[in-house]
């Protein structure tokens, strides 16, 4: 788990690259990600052209955070684990998140059924793409 000091295109790049690093022997990869700012950064798109497309971002349609599906468990997870707290430093925060990670898990994690149809999604697209 990566824990930056900063969210912004230099700390996004360092991660992407240390990912590559680690899955070295992949062809490339599917990056679905949102329009942060960090994603959409001339430094993160120079980053992609140099990587002779190995990266392969896509991008969420604007105003479609429930797209992602992290979003459903960060909201959960700090309805359990974050909501009221408090902690002295960053580091205490890290160190957290990180010891709760299993036990939310094990209590609350759980698949839930996706309502999200290829025949919807053509639907949205038709109506929405340039």
């Amino acid at each position: 788990v990566a824990v930056q000091a900063s969210k912004d295109a230099k700390h996004y790049i360092r991660e992407l690259r240390a990912f590559r690093r680690r899955h070295r022997h992949l062809k490339g990869v599917f990056l679905v990600q949102d329009g942060d700012p960090s994603h959409t950064a001339a430094a993160t798109s120079a980053y992609w052209e140099g990587c002779g497309g190995w990266w392969r971002p896509r991008r969420t349609p604007v105003h479609a955070s429930w797209l992602n599906q992290a979003e459903p468990l960060i909201e959960g997870f700090a309805y359990h684990y974050l909501k009221r707290g408090s902690w002295a430093s960053r580091q205490e925060f890290i160190e957290h998140v990180s010891d709760s990670g299993p036990e939310y898990n094990r209590l609350y994690a759980h698949p839930f059924e996706w309502y999200w149809t290829n025949h919807k999604m053509r639907e949205w697209f038709a109506k929405h793409a340039p």
